[in-house]
């Protein structure tokens, strides 16, 4: 959840101030779904075992984050054409009757129309002290109307030395950024004030108790037009800029 309004009243609802972050962060695209989509397809003809079952985690990924990007009408036309009701029938599948349906034209199709996924990407990130990794994958179907996110964070020893391992295995920063946060914990929420470059100070509220997430926006009397679903890329596009084209955000 994203509020661009009331960034300095947290304390004032019983919010614990945890401090001020300076941030640096690196962000890193991960790899196109059609470019892996092909690299699966091709190393399930392996004859190594160990290959075909990591190859077979790979695509379970890989089909989690196809079903949530297509549209409904061409999943359902889609799935409709492979004669299955779900795409977690192909776990029940054998190694033949699954690279028979990699195979097919109308799904390669679908999962060529998508190159870098704008919900999910690798974070570097060093707040004062503190460097982690994230892999962030935000959900387009989303059962509620705030942002479903699955993120998947590990504490590293330093910034530039996981940016060379990275970049080793061919994972290269698309962008370096800074922004200023803001941190406070309120019950079971982390709230966040975040401040960027060109952009003015927004809120995030992350907790996975959605009635915590409507006490605070009560309590801090938001109105519906400040509560939006958005992530820091949405936020800059309604400003006209577009991230994606940016090597650097900078103060």
């Amino acid at each position: 959840m994203v509020s661009a309004s009331h960034p300095f009243l947290i304390e004032n609802i019983g919010a614990k101030n945890k401090g001020e972050k300076q941030q640096k962060i690196y962000v890193y695209d991960v790899p196109t779904l059609y470019y892996r989509f092909l690299e699966i397809r091709e190393l399930l003809n392996s004859d190594s075992e160990m290959i075909i079952n990591t190859n077979l985690k790979k695509l379970e990924i890989l089909i989690f984050e196809l079903n949530d990007l297509l549209e409904e009408e061409k999943r359902i036309a889609l799935l409709h054409h492979l004669s299955i009701d779900s795409f977690d029938e192909l776990s029940n599948l054998s190694l033949n009757q699954l690279k028979d349906i990699l195979c097919d034209d109308m799904l390669e199709k679908e999962i060529k129309r998508f190159s870098i996924n704008p919900n999910k990407w690798i974070r570097l990130r060093e707040s004062n002290n503190k460097v982690e990794l994230t892999t962030k994958h935000i959900l387009e179907k989303q059962n509620s109307k705030f942002q479903n996110v699955i993120e998947t964070e590990i504490e590293v020893s330093s910034l530039d030395e996981t940016n060379r391992l990275l970049e080793n295995i061919g994972i290269a920063r698309r962008s370096y950024q800074e922004k200023i946060r803001y941190s406070y914990e309120y019950k079971n929420a982390e709230i966040e004030i975040d401040i960027w470059p060109k952009l003015q100070p927004y809120m995030e509220i992350e907790c996975d108790d959605e009635m915590v997430i409507e006490e605070i926006i009560d309590k801090l009397d938001l109105k519906n037009n400040e509560v939006v679903s958005l992530n820091t890329e949405q936020l800059y596009r309604r400003i006209g800029i577009d991230v994606h084209s940016m090597s650097e955000l900078r103060f």
